[in-house]
């Protein structure tokens, strides 16, 4: 029986972190594909695993984007407006 895309980004997400490029390369589709993906993973993960997201953070000044709800990248820095950001990071815990 073969995995939906879902359900292999579930078991890749158990195993380790991934970022939404390393995903949307992976199953050679867009970044939005994969965002759409894993706000519905977020709502099906079975309890009392979850899935973790490791914010993205400034290169420059080290903000880092704690409280984001959004899966979706930023673009820039809202400290020092820099635009070379670590991007954030997931798994399933």
């Amino acid at each position: 029986m073969e995995l939906t895309r879902r359900q292999e980004i579930m078991t890749m997400l158990r195993d380790g972190e991934w970022t939404l490029d390393e995903l949307a390369r992976n199953f050679v589709v867009s970044k939005k594909v994969i965002i759409d993906d894993l706000e519905h993973i977020t709502r099906s993960v079975p309890r009392p695993a979850r899935l973790q997201i490791r914010p993205p953070t400034c290169e420059g000044c080290g903000y880092r984007f704690t409280g984001r709800s959004r899966f979706s990248d930023p673009s820039r820095c809202p400290m020092c407006k820099n635009e070379h950001l670590a991007p954030q990071r997931f798994r399933i815990t």
